[in-house]
């Protein structure tokens, strides 16, 4: 981590063995969640530099994670094709999203009021999740290439 005020380095969080995809700072700014090539996601004291929490069993490497808007859930998307939702407090898997198809899932994104993900793949489409349930509401398609980013607007519209 950089302070951007001073444009040194601040902090350096220790823990993966390969390649980190994805850094996410929690609503609260309390917490770093992060990404890897060694299949896990960690989540990190912003403060110190601890990791408080590892979320190992993945199949492939963590390619994008985030948090919810009330910092009580954070969402990883893997290059093995899967979406999970895990709780913050537990390190639990609460949801394991049927996204239904052969191809990479490369980023995964809340909605503002929470209510939402969305993850996009190489297979040029956009899908939207209820949060909650994992039921998919929306696949979005017309893309001429692989998706490989993905965020709601403010409003969430």
């Amino acid at each position: 981590m950089w302070d951007a005020q001073r444009g040194r380095e601040a902090l350096t969080l220790k823990g993966h063995t390969g390649l980190v995809y994805s850094v996410a700072y929690s609503p609260d700014g309390k917490r770093i969640l992060t990404g890897g090539h060694d299949k896990t996601a960690r989540v990190w004291d912003a403060a110190t530099g601890r990791e408080v929490l590892s979320l190992k069993g993945h199949t492939a490497e963590v390619h994008s994670v985030c948090f919810s808007p009330d910092g009580h859930r954070l969402a990883s998307v893997r290059w093995d094709k899967t979406v999970k939702v895990w709780d913050l407090q537990t390190g639990q898997e609460v949801l394991t999203l049927n996204v239904g198809d052969t191809n990479w899932r490369s980023c995964v994104c809340y909605s503002p009021d929470g209510k939402r993900l969305a993850s996009v793949s190489d297979d040029k489409t956009l899908k939207v999740w209820d949060a909650q349930t994992g039921q998919e509401a929306l696949s979005l398609t017309g893309h001429m290439g692989a998706v490989n980013i993905v965020c709601f607007s403010p409003d969430g519209k």
